[in-house]
């Protein structure tokens, strides 16, 4: 059984990756995006509200899709200023008028810490803390409330409101709207192109706002607890499911051909772009070399069972064999054939990409292994770091044009259920006592320095 990537024409086929399929689906309602931009930039202000919305990503999705479809971005902006500032004033008004009921509520009676957070920003930067709360996270939605409940004058918040509001609106949607319109400016992006990386940032967004809500003094995290569901095995159970579904919906657009037309589009663009980093790229790509990442996993078992007397890092072992394994019963099972640069340099099948998958499940591993035990914000920071490592490497192997988009976004999606397994095992296997970050990144960053530094001067 053998498939083949040839474009069919569609109606259905490749619609909703182009601009005009969501122009027609607003036609006539052009004031739709802007208004959805205001009302999500107003909730994300709205006090304690705002811990629960993963707005970041929200608003960026709404603008970029803006952008796509060239929609005015004065209108766009000022909505999301109008829904930022009147979030902020809501907000201050409950804490002028309400505070005292607000703070006997049994969530807040629960998580005191809180409201305690957000006075000690407030106590130390007094009326600044209205403008610097505007762009950090954990306080942005509580510092109006403490502002209100201690009687800071209106008219003064209303000049560090509308001030900061009129600073966040542009840095919060110009970077969506702009990848949007990306295609209309940077010529190497076409339409799909610019839908793809809009969504792929919006993904990144989304999943770094859900983390960041899953701090044990987040919301997220006490609306799981109140729900009986225990954080850190719902985050992990949750993320197999998602890859574990994503791997199925690739698989099933593979297979059906749905997506061929953008298959190739994105490959001949991306391809394009390598063409221009033609070193970038091949440094990228020999990262995750399934070599380099199997004697990577066995200098952490080995450093884990020698040094910190830990068996667990012989799981990253077990994790990369899996996917390599896994990835080559696929392979012969599906036949698909590689693009036309694929062929002239490998006889191995496509899909999926077996690059992505050891690449992105030892990452993955490596990270759970690594951070296990560490602080949120040092595992916030390197889940992170991570995901944009195994990103880069995945889109390297279609810069080089050795593989379709389908093939590692598959490959990537089914590393991450891997790395999920991994996850809940040690979670329930060993307790929380991190290993030493520093000899595990020294000895693999000299090892992966090595390999490629080795490789580059090999190809010349």
């Amino acid at each position: 059984m053998r498939f083949s990537q040839q474009p069919e024409a569609s109606v259905l086929n490749d619609a909703w990756f182009h601009p005009d399929f969501w122009r027609g689906l607003i036609a006539g309602k052009e004031y739709l995006l802007p208004l959805l931009a205001g009302l999500v930039a107003l909730l994300e202000s709205v006090a304690f509200v705002g811990l629960l919305v993963p707005g970041i990503a929200i608003l960026f999705a709404l603008a970029a899709l803006a952008g796509s479809l060239q929609q005015p971005l004065g209108l766009l902006l000022l909505c999301g200023f109008i829904g930022a500032a009147a979030g902020d004033l809501l907000s201050f008004l409950l804490g002028r008028y309400a505070a005292e009921p607000i703070k006997r509520l049994p969530l807040l009676q629960r998580h005191p810490g809180w409201i305690a957070r957000g006075e000690r920003f407030f106590a130390r930067y007094g009326g600044t803390s209205i403008v610097l709360g505007r762009f950090v996270g954990p306080v942005r939605p509580i510092i109006p409330f403490v502002a209100g409940s201690c009687d800071m004058r209106l008219s003064r918040f209303l000049l560090y409101n509308l001030l900061s509001a009129l600073a966040w609106s542009p840095v919060y949607l110009l970077p969506g709207y702009l990848t949007g319109r990306s295609s209309d400016w940077v010529p190497i992006l076409e339409s799909a192109d610019a839908v793809a990386l809009a969504l792929l940032i919006t993904l990144l967004l989304l999943f770094q706002q859900i983390h960041m809500r899953l701090h044990p003094e987040a919301g997220l995290w006490h609306w799981l607890c109140r729900h009986q569901l225990e954080p850190r095995s719902w985050s992990v159970v949750t993320m197999l499911a998602l890859s574990s579904a994503a791997f199925s919906l690739l698989l099933t657009l593979q297979l059906s051909g749905i997506l061929s037309d953008a298959n190739h589009q994105l490959l001949q663009q991306l391809q394009s772009l390598g063409t221009h980093v033609p070193h970038l790229a091949r440094a990228l790509t020999d990262s995750g070399d399934p070599t380099l990442v199997t004697l990577l996993a066995l200098i952490c078992a080995l450093t884990g069972q020698f040094y910190f007397r830990q068996r667990s890092g012989w799981g990253i072992v077990i994790g990369v064999g899996l996917a390599l394994l896994l990835n080559h019963l696929i392979k012969e099972t599906l036949q698909v054939t590689r693009p036309p640069a694929g062929l002239e340099q490998f006889a191995s099948y496509s899909f999926p990409s077996g690059h992505a998958s050891a690449a992105s499940a030892f990452y993955a591993l490596f990270s759970v292994w690594l951070l296990r035990g560490q602080t949120h914000r040092v595992r916030h920071i390197g889940y992170l770091l991570t995901a944009l490592a195994i990103i880069a490497i995945a889109l390297s192997r279609v810069m080089l044009g050795v593989h379709w988009p389908l093939d590692v976004a598959a490959g990537t999606a089914e590393g991450l259920a891997i790395a999920s397994l991994y996850r809940f095992w040690i979670q329930r296997r060993e307790p929380a006592t991190p290993p030493s970050l520093r000899l595990p990144l020294l000895l693999c960053a000299a090892a992966l320095l090595l390999f490629v530094a080795t490789r580059q001067l090999l190809l010349g």
